[in-house]
């Protein structure tokens, strides 16, 4: 890596570009990287459900991710404090993803998603349907937002993670989160 980190390169891509994990154990026999089959990367219950709860984000809460508007998941930033990388449970070096950290511009409850989302135009409540469809998700499901603690998974976790109904860019559409740092 440009750093100096050592990272050994899966068979998985993502926009285009190769992805490198910071371990070989972090792959299986043909290469792709051994992402959590189930809990979506929360700690899980003896019955292997994940354990999360609702997130109830408010206005002015920022949270982050590495990574692409595209995704789903991101962590809490509280009091000023960002979770470290090694207790987020992601297999790749921290240079391999952009960093970016967003503000909650309205609370994310149903109510205000509804609203916001028949204030748009057509053509992007359009996009947004379709993100939603990708998902299996309706309109309504954007409010369900689950946080939990990160499950140990490729030598880190135990950091908290939001996950969101779809990616981060469906919440900026609707004008309910913004970036504030890239």
């Amino acid at each position: 890596m440009p750093d100096g980190s050592t990272a050994y390169m899966s068979a998985d891509s993502f926009a285009g570009r190769q992805v490198p994990v910071r371990s070989r154990t972090y792959v299986d026999a043909e290469g792709r990287i051994k992402w959590p089959k189930t809990g979506d990367g929360f700690v899980l219950d003896r019955a292997g459900n994940p354990i999360t709860e609702p997130a109830h984000l408010k206005a002015g809460q920022l949270v982050d991710r590495y990574g692409s508007s595209g995704g789903r998941f991101t962590s809490p930033i509280i009091d000023g404090e960002v979770t470290p990388f090694n207790k987020r449970g992601l297999p790749y070096p921290e240079n391999f993803q952009t960093y970016h950290q967003y503000e909650v511009v309205e609370d994310l409850t149903k109510e205000n998603i509804l609203r916001a989302f028949n204030e748009l135009p057509a053509d992007i409540q359009n996009n947004i349907a379709q993100d939603l469809e990708v998902f299996g998700k309706t309109i309504e499901d954007l409010a369900e937002i689950q946080k939990g603690e990160i499950a140990r998974v490729f030598d880190s976790g135990g950091g908290v993670q939001i996950q969101f109904t779809t990616g981060i860019k469906v919440y900026e559409d609707l004008g309910l989160i913004r970036e504030v740092m890239k």
